[in-house]
């Protein structure tokens, strides 16, 4: 099994690429909070696994043995959280910590029985897809959808899982994923994204409203 580091890097390079951002070492760093030759010597590590392949342009990408060893783990993590959030009744934003615990304790055996118990989510608490299922290919960011559309809350960006102070804001003002909402305003210059759920305006900075993925309804 990769080490709770190397875990760290192949979901970070996991999620930018299914962002559709190259990830190259210095953007890494950034995601990380690391040095780039922190960086440069883990990738290092992770290439001679087998985990990633780095180009002759530095792009870092997945080999099928690094896809599939992070695919594992984000199953077995949003099958847990699923677990706390709908048969414990932990609240969806407050659950990302615990997750990243009981992951490591989930065999494939339970890991099978824990899918077929809970109905077979589609997708965890916060949207986002659980491996061996497809998400959606018509959601959008929330800056980029044009004011008075209804719109759906999809889910949360990936990077702001583990953002709890975030998400409980986010769930005191109505916006959790499944809720219908319209954008009410666009301020000019990089200003607030302003929208309407559940009768109540909230405004959102734009780098808060890009974790947000929508899809019109």
């Amino acid at each position: 099994m990769p080490t709770p580091t190397i875990e760290e890097y192949l979901e970070a390079i996991y999620t930018m690429a299914g962002e559709g951002r190259v990830v190259i070492g210095a953007r890494l760093a950034e995601s990380l909070a690391v040095s780039p030759p922190t960086v440069t010597s883990t990738v290092q590590r992770m290439r001679r696994d087998g985990l990633v392949a780095v180009s002759g342009e530095k792009e870092i990408r997945l080999t099928e043995k690094g896809e599939q060893a992070v695919e594992q783990l984000l199953r077995r993590h949003r099958l847990a959280e699923r677990l706390l959030v709908d048969v414990l009744g932990l609240p969806w934003f407050d659950v990302h910590e615990d997750a990243c615990r009981l992951e490591h304790a989930i065999s494939s055996r339970v890991e099978e029985r824990l899918a077929a118990f809970l109905g077979e989510p589609g997708t965890c608490p916060h949207g986002n897809p659980i491996p061996g299922h497809t998400g959606s290919t018509s959601e959008i960011p929330l800056p980029e959808a044009q004011p008075q559309t209804n719109l759906v809350l999809r889910r949360v960006a990936k990077r702001a899982e583990s953002e709890t102070g975030l998400l409980r804001y986010l769930d005191e003002h109505g916006l959790r994923p499944g809720v219908s909402l319209v954008i009410q305003e666009q301020a000019p210059f990089n200003g607030p994204v302003v929208v309407r759920t559940n009768g109540r305006d909230v405004a959102l900075s734009r780098e808060i409203a890009a974790l947000l993925y929508c899809e019109v309804s």
